[in-house]
């Protein structure tokens, strides 16, 4: 028996062979949280029971289980669908695509108690393929059901969505996903359930996540690994003109990739198709409900996200954008102004800590590129602009600047945040990085009019 940091004692009592055991720890201090920090269970203590000799056992039980219920055996009726959505694939990662997504968009998350295969049993892939519906485990047993029917080696394994798993092989999972052998001969992961209308097959959001897959060998534990932050960059950049009345007109575009598009993406596939120009219009208006949308552009079908990352536009007019006076333009660029922050989801985290104990999360790892281009009214000069420096750090790295050339003014930003789960040592650099871009989000640039 293991105990870590507690004290275990054991009490035979006559009668029939049991023991019984108790478990104890003194001198607990009230948990006191801290704001976008992990889970309680990784950082406070915890007492974890199980039955399992080590992770290795664990994985072959859990492979065996659902081998001897047939969870995975395929029928004609999956067979003949799996052909037609094969048809014309043109590699093997594009046929692992193809079922990957078609499980996440076409089998709806859904949870009702069905009898047997409950538990760690996974129901059968013909019941989901019946159904078109189930939770975590179906749809990641209704994949591989799929992919063994193409030809691949697939198989389920357990995760845990939210927190850590401990070294102490017990049951500590909540999720249910996929793996596939590919001619690497390496494991892949897969999840239709956290990719439905996401161009990844993997969600980055489960990033630095342990997971046990249900393999004939058996498997330690496994934990995914950290996603480069260009792959979930977003791009935004407007090009301007500001008349000397203080208005604004000209166009603002937005791109992404990875978790990013699939946030923007979200404006759209969140809600119903009478509500998209409304959901992209609101982007612009909630920080200037002033303005006046000449028009909008999605690019091509939401839905079709695998034919390219999301690209938005908007091109406009904001009277009073800026505030004139006698000698003074005062505003903020549009494009560093928190316009679509819903893809860089660190600005909402609370920065009032000044330091750490326990690690903390963000949504994603991400990188950030703004550009904002206005063209000025003759006879003005820059007389103020926010502080511009760099900062950088193991957690992230922000760099800006603000230029003029002629009348044409420039303000950039370039963000990188590299992972989502940081230690206590990577929140100087992520605080910092995340208050540089707020204070260019919250204070103007000053222009002085020439005389």
């Amino acid at each position: 028996y293991k105990i870590y940091n507690g004290k275990l004692t054991e009490q035979k009592k006559p009668g029939p062979e049991k023991t019984q055991y108790s478990f104890s720890r003194k001198n607990i201090s009230p948990f006191v949280s801290e704001p976008n920090m992990v889970a309680v269970s990784d950082v406070a203590p915890k007492l974890l029971i199980s039955t399992s000799p080590d992770w290795l056992a664990k994985s072959k039980w859990f492979y065996q289980v659902n081998e001897d219920y047939g969870s995975f055996e395929s029928t004609p009726e999956i067979d003949q669908k799996v052909k037609s959505i094969l048809k014309g694939a043109q590699s093997e990662m594009d046929s692992v695509s193809r079922l990957t997504h078609w499980v996440a968009d076409e089998c709806r998350y859904f949870g009702l108690t069905m009898g047997k295969g409950e538990g760690y049993t996974l129901h059968k892939g013909s019941m989901t393929f019946l159904d078109r519906c189930g939770v975590c485990k179906d749809k990641a047993g209704m994949l591989v059901t799929m992919l063994r029917s193409a030809g691949f080696e697939a198989y389920a394994a357990m995760t845990m969505a939210g927190s850590r798993i401990d070294r102490i092989p017990a049951d500590q999972f909540n999720h249910s996903v996929t793996v596939v052998k590919l001619s690497d001969g390496k494991l892949h992961l897969l999840d239709p359930t956290w990719v439905p209308f996401v161009r990844e097959l993997w969600s980055s959001a489960e990033q630095q996540q342990n997971y046990l897959p249900g393999i004939p060998q058996g498997s330690d534990l496994l934990e995914t690994p950290v996603s480069d932050p260009e792959n979930h960059y977003v791009k935004i950049s407007a090009s301007s003109t500001l008349s000397s009345n203080g208005t604004l007109t000209g166009e603002i575009r937005a791109t992404a990739e990875g978790q990013s598009d699939a946030s923007l993406r979200r404006l759209f596939t969140g809600s119903y198709k009478t509500l998209w120009s409304r959901n992209l219009q609101n982007e612009l208006l909630k920080i200037y409900p002033q303005g006046k949308i000449t028009s909008l552009l999605y690019g091509s079908d939401p839905y079709n996200y695998q034919a390219g990352p999301v690209e938005l536009k908007i091109a406009y007019e904001i009277p009073d954008f800026a505030l004139v006076s006698s000698g003074e333009i005062i505003f903020k660029p549009l494009a560093v102004s928190g316009i679509f922050d819903g893809a860089m989801r660190h600005l909402a985290i609370d920065l009032s800590l000044t330091d750490r104990k326990y690690p903390f999360r963000d949504g994603c790892s991400r990188s950030i590129e703004i550009t904002d281009k206005t063209v000025l009214p003759s006879q003005t000069e820059l007389a103020w602009k926010p502080e511009m420096k760099t900062v950088s750090g193991t957690g992230a790295r922000f760099e800006s600047n603000c230029s003029i050339t002629g009348n044409e003014l420039t303000v950039q930003e370039k963000a990188s945040f590299n992972k989502r789960i940081y230690t206590p040592e990577d929140w100087p650099s992520f605080r910092d990085a995340a208050k540089m871009q707020k204070m260019l989000i919250d204070n103007p640039i000053i222009l002085k009019i020439k005389q």
